[in-house]
């Protein structure tokens, strides 16, 4: 198997649940994997954001995080009057919570794409965090997941070789 190969159909079979604590610009991105079976609650101030960590390199995480607050500041004051719109002043740092159903076959193409070096830093950690997961539980049929930039390490520490990486026809 190479990274561009599709998964066996058998790997639809095993299915793996997941309670995740994203922020919107990650669930933004999670649920385009339409083969995924995802619920989302609304948008909650209480399960905290996401800093990214190129706001906390240049030392801007403290001015972040008051456009944060003053951000949740009016969604309370807006929540009583608008109920669930009130969450589009939000950010996409502000988080919800996730219950996310994928098969075996489904989280491998998660993983090709959103573990990826290319990928949003954010969804990256999380679909690492997932694979990571998925493998304690089913080591031999996740031992080949990871994104497609790492595929060629994962096969040479399975099988001591380097794969062929020959394009499709």
């Amino acid at each position: 198997m190479e990274f561009y190969d599709a998964n066996l159909r058998e790997f639809e079979y095993p299915n793996l649940i997941y309670d995740i604590v994203m922020s919107a610009s990650c669930f933004a991105q999670m649920k385009r994997h339409r083969a995924a079976t995802i619920t989302s609650q609304d948008y909650d101030p209480s399960l905290g954001v996401t800093i990214p960590q190129a706001i906390q390199e240049v030392k801007l995480d403290k001015e972040f995080k008051e456009i944060l607050c003053r951000t949740e500041d009016l969604y309370y004051e807006m929540e009583p009057k608008l109920g669930i719109f009130a969450q589009y002043v939000l950010t996409n740092a502000h988080r919800r919570r996730v219950l996310l159903g994928v098969n075996a076959r489904e989280l491998y193409h998660i993983s090709r794409f959103r573990e990826d070096e290319h990928a949003q830093w954010d969804i990256r950690e999380v679909a690492a965090e997932m694979s990571k997961l998925a493998k304690k539980v089913m080591p031999l049929t996740m031992m080949l997941i990871g994104g497609k930039d790492k595929y060629p390490e994962i096969y040479r520490k399975i099988y001591g070789v380097t794969p062929k990486l020959i394009p499709p026809r």
